[in-house]
């Protein structure tokens, strides 16, 4: 047997509650209007009988909800299964109201019939027939109003279903071409003899992995932990590249619990490194710089290279990054690089600016 969730049980009960008091609200409408009638026509009926219309209110609105229930059973069937289902359940529901009179009739004297006939309960059950058919025809709409909201939110559940996948799929593309790099240069550190540096640089990987394969892709992170892990990163390029970098961060103490998407800047990170590298014996200084900017953050990668990746950050790092920022926020974030006439290359990211709680 399947079990129903929490949240669907809740639904459930919501859903019923809704019908039942559309229910009252509908039957308890139409014996007003039929007291209003009855006095409008010189028959005002005594108070003394309006026991007699609860009980008629009481048994209309349970024969609704069975009727209901019955629709309700095949909402997800055929339009000619739930036709017939509707016929079926306004029939029955007439004839039932018809048959429950005589004990209506005992709270309401004046309206009781001498004879109960073949007669009585024929012409009963089709005067009862419109009211019960304008509450089976309300029922329909409530029917399809639901199934309406049903197939939004399972469009609504797959759409993010499928942002989500894009986000991990984005996400993990950035360690395999990392990891790709990084074994390069440890094997090029072993063909060279330089195999301390290879072990640090394996533990360093290790350390690096450890700590973003623990990352929700999905998550976001603190930015002084974004920072933190692209630090991991660098300390594996100085020692590839060892004398030949500098490195600048620039994160004011009010941004560092600041939200950012994992490792949106290993990519930016990665082209500083790949295309500001000068040639030996030459120092490249790769900036990380965070700033507020009204209800926005703006992170920027800089380095004083010769303005490689392209123009206007047409490479597949840039690329990987502005479908992440699309893909989470939409058109409230961007990515912006190209080459800087006075500091080499810059790469910005601008994001809402929100705090970790």
């Amino acid at each position: 047997m399947a079990k129903v969730s929490t949240g669907g049980r809740s639904a459930l009960r919501r859903e019923w509650a809704q019908t039942a008091a559309m229910a009252l609200v509908f039957w308890t409408g139409m014996e007003l209007w039929t007291l209003i009638l009855s006095a409008m026509r010189g028959s005002p009926l005594p108070l003394r009988y309006a026991v007699g219309h609860v009980a008629g209110v009481v048994i209309a609105c349970g024969l609704s909800l069975a009727g209901f229930a019955a629709l309700r059973a095949v909402r997800d069937r055929s339009r000619l299964l739930r036709g017939v289902v509707a016929i079926g359940a306004l029939v029955a529901s007439c004839l039932l109201f018809a048959a429950a009179m005589p004990l209506i009739h005992l709270f309401t004297p004046m309206l009781r019939s001498d004879d109960y006939r073949i007669e009585f309960w024929v012409r009963e059950s089709v005067y009862w027939l419109v009211p019960f058919a304008l509450w089976v025809l309300l029922a329909l709409v409530l029917e399809s109003g639901r199934k309406a909201q049903v197939r939004e939110a399972n469009l609504s559940s797959a759409l993010i279903a499928a942002k989500e996948a894009e986000l991990r799929a984005l996400h993990y593309q950035v360690n395999p071409h990392f990891l790709y790099n990084a074994l390069n240069a440890i094997a090029t550190l072993i063909l060279d003899g330089r195999n301390a540096q290879a072990e640090r640089m394996v533990l360093r990987l290790s350390a690096f992995f450890r700590s973003s394969l623990t990352r929700d892709p999905l998550a976001e992170v603190r930015l002084v932990d974004e920072v933190a892990q692209q630090r991991l990163y660098l300390e594996l390029e100085e020692l590839r590249y060892p004398d030949c970098l500098e490195i600048v961060v620039d994160v004011p103490a009010e941004l560092e619990d600041a939200e950012a998407p994992s490792l949106i800047l290993q990519p930016l990170v990665e082209n500083a490194v790949k295309h500001g590298v000068h040639a030996p014996g030459q120092r490249t200084r790769i900036e990380i710089v965070a700033r507020a900017e009204g209800d926005s953050l703006v992170l920027q990668v800089i380095d004083n290279g010769p303005g490689g990746g392209g123009p206007a950050g047409t490479g597949v790092g840039i690329v990987n990054v502005r479908k992440r920022l699309e893909a989470r926020f939409g058109n409230r974030a961007g990515v912006e690089a190209g080459p800087h006439p006075e500091r080499g290359y810059v790469a910005a990211i601008t994001l809402p600016l929100r705090f970790a709680r």
